[in-house]
């Protein structure tokens, strides 16, 4: 990740990629910065990322690229032809280091050198084991890439349907809350109506009583005037 520059990135070479992840390895994709008209990025879309990790450099001492695709299968097909390829990349370096020197054989009793090239008898039947060794080896690792990638898919409906949940559920606390605030704010207002009401009430208690005190009183000074 490039922080002083936006949308620049400085080229990634395959021998620089350590490791090819799956999703955005532990980032929220919500958090990624959008530029131009892009729209933010929702937590359902996770699964339309790829997360390369490079090697460290003397400026930065993580680097993670993350790759952002339209679909969950485009994705995957990277993934899985990228790791491929440094799969490969990785056993031609082992077969290259390990033909590195001169290596040596017994030759009748004799300790020789295979730097030279000697004609060397194998007999068909060692051959053909090998091959059938390797074959067996390379369909156990094509069937448990196959399962892996299998597993991949499913777990990955099981996360978008539980980030689904998640969503509606934080709509639904949105709604309530909002709800509960209306209702706050119609309590409040309803109370102020209330103590209003009881003012006047008073008020008006106030008034009926002078009221009656000066009828009382008006009809006292008559009775005094008629005697």
């Amino acid at each position: 990740r490039k922080m002083t520059q936006k949308n620049v990135l400085d080229p990634l070479s395959l021998n620089e990629i350590l490791e090819i992840k799956a999703g955005c390895d532990g980032h929220d994709p919500s958090d990624f910065p959008t530029t131009g008209r892009a729209k933010k990025v929702d937590n359902k879309q996770g699964s339309c990322f790829l997360t390369l990790k490079a090697a460290p450099t003397p400026v930065a001492s993580e680097r993670l690229y993350f790759l952002k695709f339209k679909s969950s299968s485009a994705r995957n097909d990277l993934l899985m032809g990228l790791r491929g390829l440094l799969a490969d990349l990785q056993i031609n370096e082992g077969v290259k280091i390990s033909t590195i020197g001169n290596r040596k054989i017994l030759l009748n009793g004799k300790e020789e050198s295979l730097s030279e090239d000697k004609d060397i008898q194998i007999p068909l039947s060692e051959v053909h084991k090998a091959i059938d060794t390797e074959r067996g080896a390379y369909d156990r690792l094509l069937l448990l890439m196959l399962q892996g990638t299998t597993d991949l898919k499913d777990r990955e409906k099981e996360l978008m349907a539980l980030r689904g949940k998640m969503d509606e559920v934080k709509n639904d606390s949105k709604e309530k809350d909002k709800v509960q605030a209306n209702d706050s704010k119609l309590i409040m207002q309803l109370s102020k109506k209330l103590e209003t009401l009881l003012m006047d009430n008073e008020d008006l208690r106030e008034q009926n009583e002078n009221l009656n005190n000066h009828l009382v009183a008006m009809q006292s000074e008559r009775l005094n005037y008629s005697f």
